[in-house]
């Protein structure tokens, strides 16, 4: 889908299309938006978190929710090997 300009109204016309077991994915991804748009990080400049950070920010339980994530362990090893296949295929392309 290519809209010239987003708006409001197109983002909950996507979203009233979308299954609502899917919505928490959405909300995940908006936090994940929220935070890596933050102002300090902006100013600051990018940072290692403090455990106690890491700890108080919405990234640790983030998707508590999901009914799709049996196995968190093997939920992560799979997204660190996908990672690992994506960057590995765009190292192979230059």
């Amino acid at each position: 889908m290519t809209i010239a300009k987003v708006t409001q109204k197109h983002i909950l016309e996507e979203l009233g299309d979308l299954e609502p077991e899917r919505w928490s994915e959405v909300l995940d991804f908006i936090g994940y938006l929220k935070h890596r748009a933050a102002p300090e990080r902006a100013q600051a400049g990018p940072r290692d978190l403090t455990a106690r950070e890491l700890l108080q920010s919405d990234l640790v339980g983030m998707w508590a929710d999901r009914e799709d994530i049996e196995d968190s362990l093997s939920f992560a090893r799979q997204l660190r090997q996908q990672a690992q296949h994506r960057q590995r295929g765009s190292d192979d392309t230059a």
